[in-house]
């Protein structure tokens, strides 16, 4: 719960701001998300298949994705208001 309350509820949070941004900030962003999966998960750092992990256990999706994701949902919620 806490990883959830800190790290992806800030990145929510911002993520319309993310919408096309450098690859170094996705970078670091992706990093934060995977630390955070080790560290639900338990598992070390240098320890291999950490992306089924953030998909089919954790359901999480990579940093673009989830930034991509959060825009078309806001734009598809506009596009409901405007009707």
């Amino acid at each position: 719960m806490l990883v959830n309350a800190f790290i992806t509820t800030r990145v929510d949070y911002c993520n319309v701001t993310l919408a096309g941004p450098p690859k170094y900030i996705t970078d670091r962003l992706q990093y934060i998300f995977n630390a955070a999966a080790r560290l639900l998960s338990g598992t070390w750092k240098y320890n291999r298949g950490l992306s089924p992990l953030l998909h089919d256990d954790l359901h999480w999706l990579h940093i673009l994705e989830l930034i991509q994701f959060k825009l078309a949902i806001t734009v598809h919620r506009y596009s409901l208001l405007t009707e």
